[in-house]
């Protein structure tokens, strides 16, 4: 791979400013077929905004959106603001507009898209309607093609029906093309002349006959009919891809891709038809809202076996804490994931290859049989919980993981017999009858400043809790949990917040029969942030590379004129979230909502 000279990027600077600032913004769409009815078929790769205007006063109106308009951050907010159009004014002779004027253009539907053609090259296309800025959007087109001439790019003008398309011919590649169109106040660009010209063709109604348009495809049809917003409102932001058909189409002419390529149908890799998802902002009863679906062939095979959820229980263990940041839990088979495992893996290597590598190792080392004292030791179901380490750090989010076990006493004895053939360096402690295992820490950097440390020093731990083998990164949170167990008042699962998302968890669609839920309290991570914002130590550091640095430099006098007020004034805005994952024959199916503050 050749590295691009710093001359040839200052040339295309212009250019890709112009097609990159066209992407934020819109209002009501033309009168024509959508994106999806213009693009054909094959296309690999689509990102859409509806009505980008409703997408960004949907946006403001979010958590996110509210806090950076209330009262106590607007200046903040608009001193760095006003530091980024100042940034771009050294490019704005280049390309021709302020940062303003870019940022108003869109005025409709918004799409970028990736169009992987049989016998050509992927094709990139750009479409967005700039209703009455057309004038500025000519200006800038014109300003881009000057400068690609001047470049040495060759110039050409069609005609398709009254629609003229301007055409580039880049240098050093006769393939390589820049098509640009304007039509009913929307702008096409594109990278292929055909491509272009077939979706002009379907502007048209010309449809030709075979030539199937993305709605078409059965693939992105089922996605989107998975991923529709809410009740009450479509989605602002819309997305597909067809990564095997990308990676397949893409890598032509790389010998190495095209074998891994080959390998696709024996590994089940084509059994990946599609995924795409949505996002929705600022519903009635939601801030957001993302929905996620991967479409899978069925019966799954291969690499596709691995993946094996079930529906189970959801509910928080005693164990987790009632302050948890984040909880995640997750039902899995386990069992059949590790035997597809297995197979695919001795299908590839030989036959026993696995238990004559990977488990004879495990065995040799820890005197353990990794099938019959581990795999079929698990239960099925495995929780992940985050809880903020104070004071902050940038690594203040501790983990804390937990295997359920079939059976404890008998794990216990092969945790015991791990420990003892892993030598002296595991300590062992003991807390509210617990025993826990210590992994020897590392002692801080001499260069550390001790009394404002950047990281927090993990401290790993393993204990045996009820039936759980709870492994964490921090003692702390391995004790929390460990009272928690005898004290359900200490509990997540009695926590008012968490029940409320429980309820809209069940209230989604598959939210009875779920493989995974998660529960997530923003305002801690937040909080997190914003404590080390504040910090003394944050201000001086920000301060010293403000010397050099004109981003740190614009922050630092941002945060000097205008300090960051009360947390609590951020706070109130932020609601607890919740997730859900299930399974079905069309493959896997992912919804995440945070609540909305009235």
């Amino acid at each position: 791979m050749t590295c691009l000279r710093p001359r040839v990027v200052t040339r295309w600077l212009p250019v890709a400013a112009t097609i990159l600032f066209l992407l934020p913004a819109l209002a009501t769409a033309a009168e024509r077929p959508d994106a999806a009815h213009l693009l054909p078929d094959n296309t690999v790769f689509y990102l859409r905004f509806p009505v980008t205007t409703e997408t960004v006063s949907k946006f403001q109106e979010t958590a996110i959106g509210r806090i950076s308009q209330d009262p106590a951050m607007q200046p903040l907010v608009s001193q760095l603001y006003g530091s980024a159009i100042e940034a771009f004014q050294r490019a704005e002779k280049e390309i021709g507009a302020s940062l303003d004027d870019l940022l108003s253009l869109p005025q409709g539907e918004m799409c970028l898209a990736m169009v992987t053609p049989e016998e050509s090259r992927p094709a990139v296309v750009f479409l967005v309607d700039v209703g009455q800025r057309l004038p500025v959007v000519d200006k800038l087109l014109n300003r881009a093609g000057q400068t690609l001439e001047q470049q040495g790019a060759r110039r050409s003008e069609e005609t398709l029906g009254d629609t003229r398309l301007t055409v580039f011919d880049l240098r050093g590649d006769e393939t390589r093309q820049l098509v640009v169109a304007v039509r009913d106040n929307a702008v096409l660009v594109a990278s292929d002349l055909d491509v272009a010209q077939g979706m002009l063709n379907a502007w048209s109604g010309k449809k030709t006959e075979g030539v199937r348009v993305l709605a078409d495809n059965p693939n992105f049809a089922a996605v989107m009919r998975r991923c529709t917003g809410t009740e009450d409102q479509p989605p602002q932001v819309e997305f597909f891809v067809d990564p095997v058909t990308l990676f397949s189409r893409a890598s032509r002419g790389n010998a190495g891709a095209q074998t891994l390529v080959a390998l696709f149908p024996a590994l089940g890799v084509n059994g990946i038809r599609g995924a795409g998802g949505s996002l929705t902002f600022a519903t009635e009863d939601y801030d957001s809202m993302t929905q996620l679906h991967l479409l899978l062939d069925s019966p799954r095979t291969g690499v596709l076996e691995l993946i094996a959820p079930r529906a189970g229980e959801i509910t928080p263990e005693n164990w987790v804490p009632a302050d948890a940041a984040s909880y995640v839990t997750v039902n899995w088979d386990l069992a059949k994931t590790y035997a597809s495992f297995a197979s695919l893996y001795d299908k590839i290597r030989g036959e026993g290859a696995l238990a004559g590598s990977f488990e004879r190792d495990l065995k040799n080392r820890l005197g353990i049989d990794f099938r019959k004292d581990v795999v079929e030791a698990l239960a099925g179901r495995v929780t992940l919980v985050n809880a903020m380490v104070r004071p902050a750090r940038l690594n203040s989010r501790a983990n804390l993981v937990g295997v359920k076990l079939k059976d404890a006493t008998a794990f216990q004895k092969t945790l015991e017999k791990a420990v003892a053939k892993a030598g002296p360096q595991m300590n062992r402690e003991t807390f509210a009858g617990v025993t826990i295992y210590r992994a020897p820490t590392r002692k801080p950097r001499a260069k550390q400043p001790p009394n404002q440390p950047l990281m927090r020093q993990p401290d790993p731990a393993l204990a045996i809790v009820d039936d759980y083998l709870l492994a964490t990164d921090s003692l702390d949170l391995l004790k929390q949990a460990i009272a928690a167990q005898s004290d359900t008042s200490q509990s997540l699962a009695g926590q008012l917040e968490f029940r409320l998302i429980a309820s809209k968890i069940r209230s989604q669609p598959g939210g009875e029969r779920a493989s995974l839920i998660a529960f997530d309290r923003p305002e801690e991570a937040l909080r997190l942030w914003y404590e080390i914002a504040a910090a003394e130590a944050t201000r001086q550091r920000l301060s010293q590379g403000a010397e050099n640095n004109r981003f740190f430099r614009a922050v630092n006098d941002a945060l000097r004129d205008h300090p960051l007020p009360p947390f609590a004034v951020l706070a109130r805005y932020l609601a607890p979230s919740g997730s859900l994952l299930t399974d079905d024959e069309t493959g896997l199916h992912y919804t995440s909502f945070t609540l909305r503050r009235k």
